[in-house]
């Protein structure tokens, strides 16, 4: 049985589950928006339902929602169409939201390299204005989509069991290297442990005591894959464990020393934690709106507005305030340089004032 009480057995089944563009695709959910109808299709878990955005049934729990490309997928996966939004029925759609739709079903076939230009060509369309359009619609570039595409088919296939250089090729990487440099980073620790559910990686941690409380520090050999702020070792212990279930998690202070060193030394405000290495997993969302944030410099702060324009979608404000909040490795991604329109400190994981004490010590330094 699966985490969600489903068969393991109809997860072999599921084609194209779509597990990294969640931010964009809950957004559309949770809005209601009926514009991205055909763009993707969302089952319930809890009600074994699956519907299109816009359905006018109640809103589920983001926990139970999983999301396919098409009906056909979730139905395959065991889920039956709402009678309400009939989401298996076809209707009359916006050309240009045909063609983006056109565009993520050929980015979803296993091994397919598509020339935009060509097929915006093809749908009457300058492939400039397509790929504005498919930004709109789904939330990220089309480079963006179809590197992520690529990573989640090779997830797929190393999790089936196939052989590492079998997934690789056959999610259409041409070659090793490049599966390595755009998605085994995605994976979060080499792809044959990721076939292997994590098992056997070693993830060395760290506490530290600091003026905003505790830190817990954690590395994988690539980089810091965690960092939380916490009042007590046990639970912040726990929730390490929780979010690496299958991994050695191995207390290190000596060889974390010198990670111990610069976190102490960036909660006063003397380094800059963003240019720690990192070792992160998330969704292209997601992995944007973090890339982002390691630029922002010490003693300045965006809002959430300027920052969504940053990453080049300004009409996705919500969605930055989630990946900020879903930020797993604090000050060496400052998502607490992130503020309100109006200058108030708006939401901090780790507890606003965590986030009010370290702009303080930042801005502090900055002072002549």
């Amino acid at each position: 049985m699966s985490k969600n009480g489903k068969r393991q057995g109809n997860a072999s089944r599921r084609l194209r589950v779509m597990n990294n563009l969640d931010e964009s695709r809950w957004r559309a959910v949770e809005s209601g928006n009926a514009d991205v109808a055909d763009v993707f299709v969302y089952a319930v878990t809890s009600t074994g339902v699956f519907c299109k955005p816009g359905c006018s049934s109640r809103r589920p729990l983001r926990r139970n929602v999983e999301y396919f490309a098409t009906p056909s997928d979730a139905a395959m996966a065991g889920f039956r169409a709402c009678r309400r939004c009939r989401p298996d029925e076809s209707h009359v759609i916006d050309p240009s939201l045909a063609s983006v739709i056109s565009l993520c079903r050929r980015l979803e076939e296993s091994g397919t390299v598509v020339d935009v230009k060509a097929f915006a060509a093809q749908c009457g369309y300058s492939e400039r204005h397509l790929r504005r359009r498919f930004t709109e619609v789904v939330g990220v570039p089309v480079a963006s989509y179809a590197r992520s595409q690529r990573a989640e088919q090779a997830r797929r296939a190393l999790h089936s069991g196939v052989p590492v250089t079998e997934a690789i090729y056959g999610a259409g990487y041409g070659s090793s290297r490049a599966f390595y440099e755009h998605a085994a980073p995605r994976l979060g620790m080499a792809p044959g442990k990721y076939k292997a559910g994590g098992r056997g990686e070693r993830i060395a941690f760290t506490l530290i005591a600091t003026s905003i409380g505790l830190v817990l520090a954690a590395s994988t050999n690539r980089g810091v894959c965690a960092v939380r702020i916490g009042t007590y070792e046990d639970a912040l212990e726990d929730e390490l464990a929780a979010e690496f279930p299958h991994a050695n998690l191995e207390r290190d202070d000596d060889g974390l020393a010198e990670l111990a060193r610069v976190l102490q030394c960036a909660v006063r405000g003397e380094v800059e934690a963003a240019l720690l290495p990192v070792d992160l997993k998330g969704t292209a969302f997601q992995m944007r709106v973090w890339d982002a944030l390691r630029t922002v410099p010490s003693g300045t702060t965006l809002t959430y507005s300027q920052l969504a324009s940053k990453i080049g979608a300004p009409r996705s404000v919500r969605a930055v305030g989630s990946a900020c909040a879903a930020n797993p490795v604090a000050l060496a991604v400052p998502c607490h340089r992130i503020v309100r329109l109006d200058g108030s400190l708006g939401g901090y994981r780790w507890g606003l004032g965590v986030k009010e004490a370290l702009l303080e010590v930042e801005g502090a330094r900055q002072c002549p």
